[in-house]
């Protein structure tokens, strides 16, 4: 059947055009590839990422690569693959995670696991953004430099793992633990973060992370005798810990500049309405005269980069009808920590705010911001491609406000770049970890050839 590429986006039409293959339909080979990814549904829990893993094997074998699988528990794989170079400079390590969050089908336009196209450009599926798209653009890319044939002047080392969205005990932390040949040499990351902005179809903002926030989830459990609910024991359990939770909801953590952030804030300001890049331009100045009024009138999500943040996601009790008090209730928080707050420090003041011995306080990950990636090397290259390939997009570095692996490489001394390689709007981007996941395909056959760029001249760098 002949390829309906009047129908297709032009960036599509493209790829074509250069030599990709068609699969269904006309659609590019990556597209399609990313599309058959998207069906397998990894959902974490319980994660099943081994059947992502033998996907993304059988697709590297087909091109005479050869990959391993490293299971640290049954069904939760891991695969690696490598490029030899000539180890002129320190390898280069793709990163994405193959789990997802779950999805409920319910408020979705096209269901979460089909890999449905709408309109003929619009990708709707769990993990299109986060981080399924990336792995197939890495995949692409690190293809390509098989193909070429060319010599490299480093290694180049494909990595997709499991148990990201739940922390990542089972992902790279345990790579480094029980497979550290696959890292061994590796001097620089492409994983996930960032972020970017387009304005109708035009982008112009590409946030590079070279920072994030830490995490410290916390488990807070009570206990006590039960009994009958008309006794309204205030020291029961469930009163215990939601007295906990209030008490710890209510402290108010003080505002901090990051340095990373002062420069987020004032290259953001470039692409910005003149009364916004204004206020963007004095945050600085302002958090010093006045952190509160800051505090106040700051956009949400800036206001999430200048605090500790606390979300209290779970609570319950063993009580399973109302008329009976537990013997035992729970809650759980995500703490999200300025590079600045060690989990240590602030676990100490959580439980000098709880105040009550009956409350037991459990550290379910502590996990630190760390130190922040430097800006040259990877970082310039992504820099430099993302601004040739959008012109007029500003790109500059910031602090990313999600939980990553890119922390785990940093705490080794390996720098890690979070860079989202595809422009996505506002509409978009809201689907990661909600409903409506999706992207546009003319923008993921883009992204592949910005990753390709990228990846392309980082490994022959200083040839």
């Amino acid at each position: 059947m002949r390829p309906r590429t009047a129908l297709l986006p032009a960036a599509v039409v493209a790829l074509l055009a250069a030599g990709a293959s068609a699969g269904e339909g006309g659609v590019s080979r990556g597209v399609e590839r990313l599309r058959a990814y998207l069906r397998l549904d990894t959902s974490n829990p319980p994660g099943n990422e081994i059947l992502g893993a033998r996907f993304l094997k059988d697709l590297l074998a087909k091109e005479g690569v050869e990959a391993e699988l490293f299971e640290p528990e049954p069904g939760r794989a891991n695969l690696c693959a490598r490029l030899r170079g000539a180890g002129r400079e320190p390898a280069l390590l793709l990163h994405h995670h193959i789990d997802v969050v779950p999805a409920v089908a319910a408020g979705w336009k096209r269901p979460p696991f089909a890999g449905a196209l709408f309109n003929d450009n619009l990708l709707y599926g769990r993990g299109v953004l986060d981080t399924k798209g990336l792995g197939i653009a890495h995949l692409e890319a690190f293809l390509a430099l098989k193909r070429s044939g060319k010599a490299l002047s480093r290694d180049v080392v494909f990595l997709a793992t499991a148990d990201e969205e739940r922390g990542g005990r089972l992902g790279v932390s345990a790579v480094f633990e029980k497979r550290p040949a696959w890292v061994a040499g590796v001097g620089e990351v492409f994983g996930e973060g960032g972020d970017g902005e387009t304005i109708v179809d035009k982008a112009r903002w590409f946030g590079i992370e070279v920072q994030q926030k830490g995490a410290l989830w916390l488990r807070l459990e009570a206990g006590g005798a039960g009994g009958h609910a008309a006794s309204a024991d205030e020291s029961g359990p469930a009163a215990r810990v939601a007295r906990a939770v209030a008490r710890l909801s209510a402290v108010r953590r003080p505002v901090r500049l990051e340095p990373v952030l002062v420069r987020q804030l004032t290259a953001l300001a470039r692409v910005r309405p003149p009364g916004e890049a204004a206020a963007l331009r004095s945050v600085a100045a302002d958090v010093a005269r006045d952190p509160e009024g800051v505090r106040r009138r700051v956009a949400p999500w800036q206001k999430l980069l200048l605090s500790d943040t606390l979300a209290v996601t779970r609570l319950g009790t063993d009580s399973e009808t109302v008329n009976a008090l537990p013997k035992s209730a729970w809650a759980e928080v995500d703490v999200r920590l300025l590079p600045s707050t060690s989990p240590e420090a602030f676990l100490a003041d959580a439980v000098k705010a709880i105040d009550d011995e009956g409350v037991k306080v459990t550290t379910l990950l502590a996990a630190a911001g760390g130190a922040a990636s430097p800006e040259e090397g990877l970082y310039l290259v992504l820099q430099r491609v993302l601004a040739a390939r959008f012109p007029g997009a500003v790109v500059a570095p910031v602090l990313g406000p999600g939980l990553s692996e890119n922390r785990v490489f940093r705490a080794r001394g390996i720098r890690a770049y979070g860079a989202l390689p595809f422009r996505v709007n506002y509409y978009d981007a809201a689907g990661i970890h909600g409903v409506n996941e999706r992207m546009r395909v003319d923008w993921f056959a883009e992204g592949i050839e910005t990753v390709t760029r990228v990846v392309r001249e980082a490994a022959r760098a200083g040839q």
